[in-house]
């Protein structure tokens, strides 16, 4: 009795051992770089970056069998490129690697150097759409933590501003071609009919509507002959507005 026990004790030690050696055989092979390698890489989401970027920086790093590969490696990699602000990357049995990209949103050009974002930031690339965008100027303030309290002209309060009177001109049928402010912190913003409005400091929102509200008496055929001049209108009065040709 004690010696079939024993024995039957070493069948389980013998089982479990053969079977431990076959399911360290299989990883083995399963990790092979030449087991299930990656074939196929599909990239959904591109539009301004060009493909072949994004393959050349996979290739560099997209190493190893389908179950080897380094998704987190192959991310970090994409992430650089200009354009890219998130990627996600998963791999598809057999031999396929998904990769979904979403590029930043250009909403505006800053100083007809570099677009801007939809969150406010500058994005520098090397190839810039060929698209009709407004353009923004004004000088930035340095960030300084000392004087919170003061107002602090960045592109992401820029576009911020724009963000609230934008709406309002297009509800007009009018488009705003270029917004910003001078070194006085000054609004203003040039409209696609050519005309310049000068906001002002405060209550911008304000003025632009008072200003919209009689837009269409401002088309007079005097204003209409003026050509390419540019109509200059000023909105920092109280109860009226200022009308001028340019020089």
């Amino acid at each position: 009795m004690i010696l079939r026990i024993r024995l039957g004790w070493l069948e389980k030690v013998l089982f479990i051992s053969l079977l431990l050696s076959l399911i360290a055989s299989f990883l083995l092979i399963m990790l092979d770089p030449s087991t299930l390698p990656i074939t196929t890489v599909r990239i959904e989401g591109i539009i301004n970056t060009e493909p072949r970027s994004v393959q050349k920086r996979v290739s560099s790093v997209a190493v190893g069998g389908f179950f080897e590969i380094d998704l987190t490696m192959v991310r970090l990699s994409i992430l650089p490129l200009p354009w890219i602000k998130k990627v996600q990357i998963r791999s598809q049995w057999p031999d396929t690697l998904l990769i979904q990209v979403q590029e930043h949103t250009a909403v505006a050009w800053w100083m007809n150097k570099s677009l801007i974002d939809n969150e406010g930031n500058q994005l520098t690339v090397n190839r810039y759409p060929l698209i009709d965008l407004p353009r923004f100027t004004g000088p930035l303030d340095k960030v300084d933590s000392r004087y919170q309290f003061q107002r602090n002209f960045s592109l992401e309060y820029i576009l911020k501003h724009y963000n609230q009177l934008a709406p309002l001109v297009q509800a007009a049928g009018l488009q705003i071609q270029e917004f910003g402010y001078n070194a006085r912190k000054t609004w203003y913003m040039l409209l696609n009919n050519n005309m310049k409005l000068n906001i002002g400091r405060s209550e911008s929102e304000i003025r632009l509507q008072r200003f919209l509200k009689i837009y269409h008496r401002l088309k007079t055929p005097s204003l209409n002959k003026i050509g390419d001049k540019a109509v200059l209108i000023d909105l920092r009065y109280t109860n009226g507005i200022a009308v001028r040709t340019a020089k």
